[in-house]
């Protein structure tokens, strides 16, 4: 994603479902089917047609304006972690948890309600078994302005030293 954003790319359908995995170390990034281009100068895509969105993983301003940003899609990818952290359990599921604060809705109005939830702060909780640092790294994702989200730059840095902090160390 990190690389994706320097060439100015928005994927705006980051989820789990368009996560592949190729190998222990290796994943890749699926289904370009709503990637936009940016203009430079611009730093976002306006959405200008009505087709279904994965709203549950959205930023509020993809909702709010129809306008992406590189920090939309960190805030996706804040939820693809809560994805694989929960397994992909649908019981679990980000839409299942929203629909659960919203309740059962329709159309605009499941807009509606989310923008309002997410304004008031609620975020998908903690998943079970999560610890609270990769947690609260989930948190920095979903910052409400996307200018105070975390980077998928300084994302890499800090999964990166995540990661070696969980491999053994070799005494030599």
């Amino acid at each position: 994603m990190d690389y994706l954003g320097s060439r100015n790319y928005i994927h705006r359908d980051l989820a789990a479902r368009n996560v592949l995995v190729e190998n222990e170390r290796t994943v890749k990034i699926g289904d370009f089917g709503l990637t936009k281009s940016i203009k430079d100068n611009e730093g976002y895509y306006t959405v200008k047609d009505e087709n279904d969105s994965p709203v549950f993983w959205y930023a509020p301003e993809c909702l709010t304006h129809c306008k992406f940003y590189l920090a939309s899609d960190v805030w996706s990818f804040g939820v693809t972690m809560y994805e694989l952290i929960t397994y992909c359990d649908s019981s679990k599921s980000p839409m299942t948890l929203f629909l659960g604060m919203i309740g059962r809705t329709q159309g605009q109005m499941t807009i509606i309600r989310l923008v309002k939830v997410l304004s008031e702060g609620k975020r998908l909780p903690r998943p079970e078994g999560c610890p609270e640092h990769v947690y609260e790294l989930m948190r920095r994702c979903w910052e409400n302005m996307p200018e105070r989200r975390i980077t998928f730059k300084r994302l890499v840095e800090e999964l990166t030293a995540m990661q070696q902090q969980q491999q053994p160390q070799n005494d030599l």
